[in-house]
C-alpha cells in the first residue's frame, strides 16, 4: 500500500505539471491575442480573430462562434478569402456539434463558393466533407455517402493522405449506419492504417473508437473495450475534450452491454458532464438516452423515463429524426417492462415506421423486437412471432449477435406460452447456442484482455517511474546551486528508491495472493460444474424415457421430473450468481428501513404451506418494533434460506426468536432435527457443501443456502454462527448491527 501511494504521487505530480504547463501556455496565448484585438488595425483583426476562433472551437464553442461573427464583419470590410473560408469551416463544425444544421448548411455553401472562386481544392474538399457530415447528422445517408465519395476523390487527386483517411472514416460510418458492417469495418481499418502512417494521434483515436463500435455491435465487447481504452488514453494525453466526451460515453455503453451497470453509469455521467460543458446538445441527448437505458436495466424505471424525456426534448429541438426514433423505442421498452401495452404501442409503432423510412438498418432489429413485445402484451401472438422473425433477419444481416440472441429467446417464450413445445425447444437451443458462443468467447477474451492489460500497464508504469526518477535527478544536479527545488527533487528520488525497495519486498506476497485467488475461482467453477451434472443428468434421463413412453401415462410424470430438474438448475444458477456477486464485493445491497418482526412473521407464514408437518413459532423479546436499515429482499432471502434448512431437517418444530439487544438485533432459528456436528459447522457455511441427505426430509437445495445467507449478513456488517439448540437440533444465530458503518 505505501509503495502504491508513493508511485501514484510521483506519477500524478508529473502529469499535473505537464498538463498545467500546456494549459498555461495556451491560456497565455489566448490572453495575448484578446489583448491585441482591441488595439489592432482592421487588417490584423482578421488574423487575430481567426486564431481565436480555432483556439476556442473545441473547448468553448459559444465563445468560438462569438469571435467568428466578429471575424465575418471584419472580412466584409477588409476581404481575406482564405481566412474567411477558415472561419466559416470552424463555424460549421461548431454549429454541427450544437445541432444547428440549417445555419451550418448555409455557411457550407458560402465556404464552397469562396473555395471555388480561389480554385482552392483543399477548401472545396473541406466544404464538401462538412456537407456530408450535415447530411449524416440529419439522417440523409445516401446524400452523405455521395458527398464523402466526392471529397475522397478530391483528396486522392491532390495526393492528400490525411484527407483520404478522414473521408474513408466517414464513409465507414455511413456504411455502418446503413447496416453494411463488412464494408464499414474494411473502411475503418483502412483509415487507421493511413492515420498510423502519418502518426496523427487524434485521428488514430477516432478510428480506434469506430473499430471498437463495430466489434461491440457484433457482441465482442472485450475487444471493443480494448480499442476504446487505447483511444481514451490518446485523448487524455491530447486533452481532447470533445473526444473525451465521446469515448467516455462509448466505454459506458460497452460496460452496459457487459451488464456492469454501475461502471456504465460512472462513465456515462462523466461523458454527460463534458458534453454539457461544451454545450453539445446532440451529445447530451445521446448520453441521456444511454443513461436512461442503464437505469432501466437496474429496474429504476422512473429515473429511466425522466432521462428519456430530457433526451427526447433535446432531440426534438435538434429535429434529429434518427435519435428521436431511437428514444421512442427505448421509452416503449420501458413501458413494456411496466406492463403498459397502450403507452408502449404509442411510442413503438411510429418509431418503427420512421426508422424504416430513414433506412436506419441497425435500429430496425431492435425496433421490430420491441414491437413484437408490444404485440405479446396485446395477446397477438401471430404478429409477435412475425415481427420477431423479421428482427432475426435484420440482426443476421447486420451481424448483431446480441439482438439475434434476444430475438431467439423471445421466440422461445412465445412458443412456450402458446403450448408449441417442439418449436419452443428449437428456439431455446438456438438461444443457448448463440449465448454460449458469445459467453465463451467473451469470457476467454475478457480474461486474456485483463491479464495482458494488467501486465502492459505494470510495465508502462515501471518505465514511467524510472523515467521520472531520471528526470528528477537531472533536475537536482542542474538546479542544485540556484534553486531551492533541489530539496523536493531529492525527496522524490528518495521516494522512488523506497518504492523500488518496497516493491521487491512485497512482490512475493502479491504473487501468492493472486495464486490463491485464481485457485479459489477455479475451485468455485469446478464446484458449479459438478453441481450442474445431477439436475442435467435427471433431465436427460427423463427425456430419454419420455421418448420411449410418449404414448404411456407416465409421460406427465416424466414431464414433471424434467421441470423439477430445470427448476433446480435455475435455482442453482441464481444462487450461484448471487453468491459470486457477493463474493466479489458486488454492490447489490439497497438499504431501506425493515421491520424485522413483520418480515419474520410474513416469512414463517409463507413456509407453513411448504412444510405442513412442521410447527413454526415466532417469539419476540425486548422492545418492539425492531427496525434495521437493510436490504429487505436480501435479508429476507438470508433468513428464508436458514428457516427452509431448519424445516427440511426438523422432525416437527422450527422456532424463530427475535431479540432486541442494546447494540444489535439477534435472530435465532432453531429446530428439533439431528443438528449439525461440531466438526461440520464451519464446512456447511461454504458453497456447495450439504449435510448427509439421509437425515433430510427432502433432497432439495444445492448447498448454497447457508453460504449465501452468510454473505448477505456479512454485507450488512453482521455475523452468522451455529450452535446446538435446546430443542435438540441446530441453532443458527444472526447478529444485525443497529447502526452500520458507512463505507466509501
Amino acid at each position: 500500500m505505501p509503495a502504491k501511494l508513493l508511485y501514484i504521487l510521483l506519477f500524478l505530480s508529473a502529469l499535473c505539471l505537464n498538463n498545467a504547463a500546456y494549459a498555461d501556455e495556451r491560456q497565455q496565448r489566448i490572453t495575448e491575442l484578446e489583448r491585441q484585438l482591441s488595439t489592432a488595425p482592421l487588417t490584423d483583426k482578421g488574423v487575430i480573430l481567426t486564431e481565436l476562433v480555432e483556439a476556442y472551437r473545441d473547448n468553448d464553442p459559444p465563445k468560438s462562434l462569438e469571435y467568428a461573427d466578429q471575424a465575418l464583419i471584419v472580412f466584409a470590410q477588409s476581404p481575406d478569402p482564405k481566412r474567411h473560408a477558415t472561419v466559416l469551416n470552424n463555424m460549421i463544425w461548431t454549429l454541427v456539434s450544437m445541432g444547428q444544421y440549417e445555419r451550418a448548411q448555409q455557411l457550407t455553401n458560402q465556404s464552397k463558393q469562396i473555395a471555388t472562386e480561389l480554385a482552392d481544392a483543399r477548401g472545396i474538399y473541406v466544404a464538401t466533407t462538412m456537407q456530408g457530415i450535415i447530411y449524416w447528422r440529419t439522417a440523409d445517408y445516401p446524400s452523405a455517402l455521395k458527398q464523402f465519395e466526392i471529397a475522397k476523390d478530391i483528396a486522392t487527386k491532390q495526393d492528400d493522405t490525411r484527407g483520404i483517411a478522414n473521408t474513408t472514416n466517414y464513409i465507414a460510418i455511413i456504411y455502418q449506419t446503413m447496416g453494411q458492417p463488412k464494408k464499414a469495418l474494411e473502411n475503418f481499418q483502412r483509415a487507421l492504417e493511413l492515420q498510423t502512417q502519418m502518426d496523427e494521434p487524434k485521428s488514430i483515436a477516432v478510428s480506434l473508437n469506430n473499430i471498437a463500435n463495430m466489434h461491440g455491435t457484433s457482441g465482442n465487447y472485450s475487444l471493443a473495450l480494448d480499442y476504446q481504452l487505447k483511444s481514451l488514453k490518446i485523448r487524455e494525453e491530447l486533452n481532447d475534450i470533445p473526444g473525451l466526451a465521446q469515448i467516455l460515453g462509448n466505454i459506458g455503453l460497452t460496460y452496459f452491454y457487459l451488464e456492469d451497470y454501475d461502471l456504465a453509469l460512472s462513465y456515462l455521467q462523466r461523458s454527460l458532464g463534458y458534453y454539457q460543458s461544451l454545450k453539445d446538445t446532440l451529445g447530451t441527448s445521446e448520453t441521456l438516452t444511454s443513461l436512461g437505458a442503464t437505469h432501466q436495466r437496474k429496474g429504476q424505471f422512473e429515473a429511466a423515463l425522466h432521462q428519456y424525456d430530457e433526451a427526447l426534448e433535446i432531440a426534438e429541438q435538434l429535429q434529429d429524426q434518427g435519435l428521436m426514433a431511437r428514444i421512442h423505442i427505448d421509452i416503449a421498452s420501458t413501458f413494456i417492462e411496466l406492463g403498459d401495452a397502450a403507452k408502449a404501442k404509442e411510442h413503438a409503432q411510429p418509431a418503427l415506421q420512421h426508422i424504416a423510412e430513414l433506412q436506419i438498418v441497425p435500429l430496425q432489429a431492435n425496433a421490430l423486437l420491441v414491437n413484437a413485445k408490444v404485440a405479446k402484451l396485446e395477446n397477438d401472438y401471430e404478429r409477435a412471432i412475425h415481427l420477431t422473425n423479421r428482427s432475426v433477419e435484420v440482426a443476421t444481416d447486420t451481424d448483431d449477435k446480441r439482438l439475434r440472441r434476444d430475438a431467439y429467446e423471445f421466440l422461445y417464450i412465445l412458443f412456450k406460452d402458446r403450448g408449441d413445445l417442439a418449436s419452443a425447444l428449437t428456439y431455446l437451443e438456438k438461444f443457448k447456442q448463440l449465448n454460449d458462443e458469445m459467453f465463451n468467447s467473451e469470457s476467454d477474451q475478457r480474461m486474456a484482455f485483463l491479464l495482458s492489460h494488467f501486465e502492459a500497464e505494470k510495465r508502462e508504469q515501471q518505465i514511467k517511474l524510472l523515467q521520472a526518477d531520471k528526470n528528477l535527478k537531472q533536475k537536482e544536479i542542474e538546479q542544485q546551486r540556484y534553486n531551492r527545488n533541489t530539496v523536493i527533487a531529492s525527496l522524490c528520488a528518495l521516494f522512488a528508491f523506497i518504492l523500488l525497495f518496497l516493491k521487491r519486498m512485497h512482490q512475493n506476497k502479491i504473487n501468492r495472493s493472486l495464486n490463491e485467488n485464481i485457485k479459489s475461482q477455479r475451485e468455485l467453477i469446478q464446484a458449479i460444474a459438478h453441481e450442474f451434472r445431477a439436475p442435467l443428468a435427471r433431465v436427460q434421463l427423463a427425456f430419454d424415457m419420455l421418448e420411449a413412453n410418449l404414448a404411456n401415462e407416465s409421460g406427465n410424470t416424466l414431464a414433471i421430473k424434467i421441470n423439477d430438474g430445470l427448476s433446480e438448475l435455475e435455482q442453482l444458477i441464481k444462487e450461484a450468481l448471487d453468491f459470486i456477486q457477493l463474493e466479489n464485493n458486488g454492490d447489490i445491497i439497497t438499504y431501506s428501513d425493515v421491520k424485522l418482526g413483520n418480515m419474520l412473521s410474513t416469512l414463517l407464514e409463507s413456509h407453513v404451506d411448504l412444510y405442513p408437518d412442521i410447527d413454526f413459532d415466532l417469539n419476540e423479546k425486548g422492545q418492539q418494533p425492531c427496525v434495521v436499515e437493510a436490504d429487505a429482499t436480501a435479508l429476507n432471502r438470508a433468513v428464508s434460506n436458514i428457516v427452509r434448512n431448519g424445516a427440511r431437517f426438523a422432525k416437527q418444530q422450527v422456532c424463530v426468536t427475535l431479540n432486541n439487544q442494546p447494540s444489535f438485533y439477534e435472530i435465532i432459528v432453531e429446530d428439533d432435527g439431528p443438528g449439525i456436528p461440531l466438526d461440520q459447522r464451519q464446512r456447511v457455511q461454504e458453497p456447495f457443501v450439504r449435510l448427509d441427505l439421509s437425515r433430510c426430509r427432502d433432497s432439495g437445495g444445492v448447498g448454497l443456502g447457508l453460504a449465501l445467507a452468510k454473505k448477505i449478513i456479512q454485507a450488512h456488517q453482521g455475523t452468522l454462527s451455529i450452535e446446538t439448540s435446546a430443542l435438540g437440533g441446530a441453532k443458527i444465530i444472526l447478529h444485525c448491527p443497529k447502526a452500520r458503518t458507512k463505507t466509501h
